[in-house]
């Protein structure tokens, strides 16, 4: 069998530029499944299980209330067994409710926003990263006894590498496909045909 010379250059040239193509693919492979994994989430999407909603309960603390920031999923058991909290956060108290949260539970904030919606409803945005440097999101909609999720996030340390190792395979994958397919290309063409 014969290599022709257009292919054998085709080849060669896609050898060459792997290096920049690899660097793109894996740049291109990186942020995207970071905005996949890592990104704002509709409710529905995925894995809520990290996400955290903001309680508020009357004590005899000075400030006349504590706060807490439980997981979205026991907001029905703590809202039975806990008659007097609540889900919505008195505005004149939020840089309080910010404070306590973060020094109790030595939080990092990057957003703590409150919107009021009605009287009887608030749309709460919560984005912080705890002890173990794990970032956390919810963005919910809070009446006086329960939540309703819209989106979250979550990041961690251990889902960032995953990501970092998924982009790479990712990238030598599509390189090996390419190249394998100018390598095969080049050697198995049909052969000439036969002169008279």
């Amino acid at each position: 069998m014969k290599i022709t010379n257009s292919r054998s250059i085709q080849l060669l040239i896609a050898i060459a530029v792997s290096p920049i193509s690899g660097y793109v693919v894996f740049w291109l492979a990186f942020y995207g499944l970071a905005e996949l994994t890592e990104g704002w989430h509709p409710a529905w999407f995925g894995d809520s299980s990290h996400a955290e909603v903001v309680v508020v309960s009357p004590d005899s603390s000075p400030d006349g209330f504590s706060a807490e920031l439980i997981p979205l999923a026991s907001v029905a058991d703590y809202s039975a067994s806990h008659r007097e909290a609540m889900f919505l956060i008195p505005v004149d108290k939020q840089n309080q409710v910010k404070k306590r949260l973060q020094d109790g539970n030595k939080l990092s904030w990057n957003t703590f926003d409150i919107k009021q919606i009605s009287d009887r409803q608030q749309e709460i945005t919560l984005y912080f990263m705890d002890r173990t440097d794990d970032s956390h999101g919810s963005r919910y909609k809070a009446s006086k006894n329960g939540v309703q999720l819209e989106s979250y996030r979550y990041i961690s340390d251990r889902g960032g590498m995953g990501v970092v190792l998924f982009a790479m395979l990712l990238s030598a994958a599509i390189h090996v496909l390419v190249l394998g397919f100018f390598l095969v290309r080049a050697i198995w063409q049909k052969k000439p045909s036969l002169e008279a």
